[in-house]
């Protein structure tokens, strides 16, 4: 490897989002959805989650068949940083960890810019990161949509085979290693599986993997 490249998502990976966080995030979605699209709660709440499942987030599925909505209201409608900071639970062990770290550090995140920003700003991350890309930094693409990865490749001017992606999420880390990235499936939830290189149940294992993965270069 030439000087390595981390990409690390943000939701689960550099905060506790399933901690209430996500559920603010998906109350104000569903909230401006069924304002917007004269639905009923329950019946904006099926939407939400159909377009997520199907287009890897609710926004892609609302571009493609509601291009009325302004993409600027509703990020904003569905990410009140108020509330979001207030419930905001950081992982354990992120600066040290990102500190011990050797190569480049960028943050890739399906979440709007300005979210990203805040949050990494509140848990006094963004120094030991290059960028912080929210989707509008990437074509307002999604993960795991491959054009997203080679955006950020392209901004990063970095190659895939350089990059190691630390996300919770399989279905982004399966397109991460199909580019010819290293994975790094983080969390409780995280299993061996072909398209992973590393399972991290927590910062330390990371840690551990990155500096094992600097000593075997070194000696190579």
């Amino acid at each position: 490897m030439h000087t390595p490249v981390w990409l690390f998502d943000l939701d689960n990976t550099l905060h506790h989002a399933d901690a209430g966080i996500f559920y603010i995030i998906n109350r104000g979605m569903t909230e401006f959805m069924a304002e917007r699209l004269g639905l009923s709660t329950d019946a904006a709440s099926d939407l939400r989650q159909d377009y997520w499942h199907r287009y890897g987030a609710t926004l892609a599925g609302l571009q493609q068949h509601h291009p009325e909505i302004s993409i600027a209201e509703f990020l904003r409608a569905s990410h009140p940083l108020d509330d979001i900071l207030a419930a905001l639970v950081p992982v354990t062990d992120s600066a040290a960890t990102l500190a011990a770290l050797p190569g480049r550090k960028a943050v890739f995140s399906n979440g709007p810019s300005f979210y990203v920003h805040a949050l990494m700003a509140a848990m006094g991350l963004t120094a030991h990161f290059e960028r912080l890309f929210g989707t509008e930094d990437f074509g307002l693409l999604y993960k795991p949509a491959t054009q997203a990865y080679v955006n950020v490749c392209t901004a990063l001017n970095a190659r895939p085979e350089d990059c190691i992606m630390v996300d919770d999420s399989a279905a982004n880390l399966h397109a991460a290693k199909a580019l010819g990235m290293r994975t790094v499936w983080f969390g409780q939830e995280a299993q061996p599986l072909p398209f992973v290189d590393a399972v991290a149940a927590d910062m330390a294992a990371v840690r551990a993997y990155g500096l094992g993965l600097s000593a075997a270069t070194d000696a190579a």
